[in-house]
């Protein structure tokens, strides 16, 4: 076997990793395609041997899986894709020759957990879905009952019904025994992983147990829930990052993230950053849509002042948010601001190091051809929702280009 070549046919995550998803289903990672009852819960030991020993034999006899597809269209397509993300932080972290060494070797636990604990969360964003989102789910359901209009996006969001798996203490109990035995990286997402309960057991358990000081902990969340007693239990882990879901600053942030409110949220991003003690960092993702279109130097000086980095979250579904259907003259708008950004990026200011690559991407994104015309439904859309969260799309700037 030739391991100089390995990096172009194999993915860490097959050997390392484990993603169990919103419905308690496990994966080989957040873009692996989800297999029908492939459940976590009496389903774990099937699918980390008899499943993935099949697809690694498929890999590392060059072999693309079907599994796997989204990496590698991806990859066909000339971009950045997961697996190839992974591979470049094992080889960052001097974690690569180690692995190929024991890929031959059996794992009885994963090293690396991504737990994605239901659709539980206190905000109702403007771009989410009720399978991502209670207070969407919510919001839906209210509109579909009063109006008859049915905001799914597709049919499987329709008949979306969230159960409670990630409370059960057999779910619980699961990954403390992963924990226990050999566990390096520890990631929740949601919902809202803060409003979890399991979330505070099992960072407990790590911190009570020792386990703590040998975990990174990442943590995407929409900062809302963010506190004092927080950060002092991030102080026990090896290292943390938070992975904070900002769509724009101000009175953007408020009418998309609904109802967090942006004073409350920026104190909470400045407590993070000054937070003493605690080897943490803040990254920004930033989910790229119609109503955000002019906030990108608004996220760039974030970005700048918090020291972080920022990477765009390029939306496609719903179709009436999708930047590809916005009005031509925003679009100019927005790529004459990322214009001058970048002229600024031509000076090599030290603040922008970390925010080439997001501007790349956002600019790409708004380059592409319209794929429908979708305005209509746009305004309709945010109007409708605009009655229930008593806020008028009028208000933001982007409406000038729809009057």
């Amino acid at each position: 076997m030739d391991k100089s070549k390995l990096d172009q046919i194999i993915c860490p995550a097959l050997w390392d990793h484990l993603c169990v998803n919103t419905m308690g289903k496990n994966r080989l990672c957040c873009n692996a395609v989800t297999q029908d009852n492939d459940r976590f819960i009496g389903g774990f030991d099937a699918h980390w041997n008899e499943l993935r020993d099949g697809i690694k034999e498929e890999m590392l006899a060059g072999g693309k899986p079907a599994i796997c597809q989204s990496c590698w269209k991806k990859e066909d397509a000339g971009i950045s894709s997961l697996r190839q993300s992974m591979i470049k932080t094992y080889k960052d972290n001097d974690r690569w020759d180690e692995f190929l060494d024991n890929i031959h070797k059996t794992k009885i636990y994963p090293v690396e957990l991504d737990l994605k604990l239901g659709n539980y969360c206190n905000l109702s964003c403007r771009m989410c879905s009720s399978y991502s989102s209670s207070g969407v789910a919510g919001e839906n359901k209210k509109i579909l009952k009063e109006t008859g209009v049915d905001l799914g996006i597709n049919d499987y969001e329709k008949k979306f019904v969230q159960d409670k798996w990630y409370l059960q203490d057999e779910f619980v109990d699961s990954i403390k025994d992963m924990i226990s035995n050999g566990l390096r990286h520890l990631k929740f997402t949601g919902g809202e992983p803060f409003m979890v309960p399991s979330v505070l057991k099992l960072i407990n358990f790590c911190i009570e147990n020792d386990y703590a000081k040998n975990i990174d902990l990442i943590i995407i969340t929409n900062v809302t829930l963010i506190d004092e007693k927080w950060i002092a239990r991030f102080k026990h882990f090896k290292f943390v990052n938070i992975n904070c879901s900002l769509d724009g600053i101000g009175h953007t942030f408020e009418y998309i993230r609904h109802p967090g409110k942006w004073t409350d949220v920026k104190q909470k991003l400045d407590n993070l950053s000054i937070a003493e003690d605690v080897s943490l960092s803040i990254n920004i993702t930033f989910t790229f849509q119609i109503y955000n279109m002019l906030e990108i130097r608004n996220m760039v000086n974030l970005s700048s002042e918090l020291n972080c980095n920022i990477n765009a979250i390029i939306l496609d579904t719903p179709p009436y948010l999708d930047v590809r259907n916005a009005p031509e003259a925003l679009k100019d708008a927005a790529l004459q601001m990322v214009d001058n950004i970048e002229a600024e990026f031509n000076e090599a200011a030290p603040r922008y190091k970390n925010q080439s690559a997001f501007i790349n991407n956002i600019k790409n994104a708004i380059k592409q051809e319209q794929n429908s015309d979708t305005t209509q439904q746009f305004i309709e859309v945010s109007r409708l929702k605009d009655k229930y969260k008593n806020q008028d799309i009028e208000t933001l700037e982007i409406w000038k280009y729809y009057e």
